[in-house]
């Protein structure tokens, strides 16, 4: 596809590590975990906002590295990273190895989010680059959908609804597998270095860079308010059973992998902002369906979300795409996915606190809501000719 050769296939499956096994995994087995290991929604939202102390820890040295190396290289560092800390996963019987192995798959993932859209896009015209990259958004539903089923399959063979550990052992398999690929299949031609440190040089080469980077920021916020404690909510707070759970995120992940690349397609005729307040106004509703609506109210939402609301992050990293080209779109994206992460950092912490302190989940996804429509007032304050890559 597009001259990309072996990079079209391997480049958006390296995504699965970083957001299916990175992010999704620890929401999907949170409620087992928590029976087992965690005790609380309040320590849970402690693992998960270490998930996002440890994204951050990952994006500032990806991008204070991304000038001095090549991308690929980086790449290769961050599915080794990840995996090991799925490995600890698969073997964690305390707090301190869940803690670890959490923080390092998450930091790996940086090293992977940060290089494979330019990867992925480096002999593809820009006119078709957010289609492209939507790809990225839909292999992580993809390795959604595979996730959910076969967490479903192995608890139902083995007849233990609180499983985990396994499912985090075939993880890091995959990561290594995926690894191997990378290292020898994947060829991509030389960058030029551009030094290294973390600076604000290439971000501010962005038209509105400040209002870009600011609605990015708060969906950090979004991000992980809505994702954090999604399956214990269904599960506590709507009244699915863990089974039930597994198959809304079967689902979610399936719709993904057709939504996402067409939102990616739709930002390539109609601009990346238009494309982004749509997936703003898409988080309000779908947010509030989750805090006030029934099991059928909810679920229908959550399925409708399945491939939108991941697909934020593609089409800001293809705008960043469209006027930067390799290492200078690792550090502009970077330093932008560095404010990301101090947001998001804080946001599973605050709900499991809420949660613990009010019996549910509802004052979070209201919060949710109202950040959603203050990142679309952010968009909407952008001047449209400054986000349309093809004016």
């Amino acid at each position: 596809m597009f001259g990309l050769g072996a990079a079209a296939i391997i480049v958006p499956i390296t995504t699965i590590v970083s957001h299916t096994f990175g992010r999704t995994t620890y929401p999907l087995l949170l409620p087992a975990m928590k029976d087992d290991v965690l005790g609380s929604n309040t320590v849970a939202g402690l693992a998960g906002t270490v998930i996002y102390i440890a994204y951050l820890s990952g994006v500032i040295t990806v991008t204070a590295l991304a000038g001095r190396f090549e991308p690929i290289t980086i790449m290769r560092i961050g599915l080794g990273v990840s995996a090991f800390g799925l490995t600890l996963l698969s073997v964690a019987v305390n707090l301190p190895l869940v803690f670890g192995g959490l923080f390092l798959s998450s930091a790996g993932g940086a090293g992977i989010w940060l290089t494979a859209p330019g990867l992925a896009t480096q002999d593809v015209p820009r006119e078709r680059r957010g289609f492209v990259i939507g790809f990225l958004t839909a292999s992580v539903g993809f390795g959604t959908s595979l996730l959910a089923l076969g967490t479903r399959v192995s608890r139902s063979a083995l007849d233990n609804e609180g499983l985990w550990r396994p499912i985090y052992g075939v993880e890091a398999v995959i990561a290594v597998a995926i690894l191997i690929a990378v290292v020898t299949l994947v060829r991509t031609r030389t960058t030029s270095a551009i030094g290294g440190g973390i600076s604000l040089v290439a971000l501010r080469k962005l038209s509105s860079w400040k209002r870009i980077t600011i609605a990015y920021v708060i969906f950090g916020s979004i991000a992980a308010g809505y994702s954090s404690f999604l399956a214990e909510t269904m599960e506590e707070d709507v009244g699915l059973t863990r089974g039930s759970v597994a198959n809304v995120y079967i689902f979610m992940g399936f719709v993904s992998v057709v939504v996402a690349p067409l939102v990616g397609a739709l930002s390539d005729r109609v601009g990346r902002r238009e494309a982004k307040i749509g997936v703003m106004l898409a988080l309000a509703v779908g947010s509030v369906a989750v805090a006030f609506g029934g099991r059928v109210v909810v679920v229908a939402s959550v399925l409708a979300l399945g491939g939108v609301w991941g697909s934020y992050p593609t089409l800001t990293a293809t705008y960043v795409r469209d006027h930067l080209d390799d290492r200078e779109f690792g550090s502009a994206y970077g330093t932008m996915t560095i404010f990301y992460g101090v947001a998001a950092m804080v946001t599973p912490a605050a709900a499991g606190i809420l949660a613990d302190q009010l019996g549910s989940f509802t004052a979070g996804y209201l919060a949710v809501a109202v950040l959603s429509v203050i990142g679309a007032w952010v968009l909407v304050s952008i001047p449209s000719s400054a986000t349309h890559d093809l004016e």
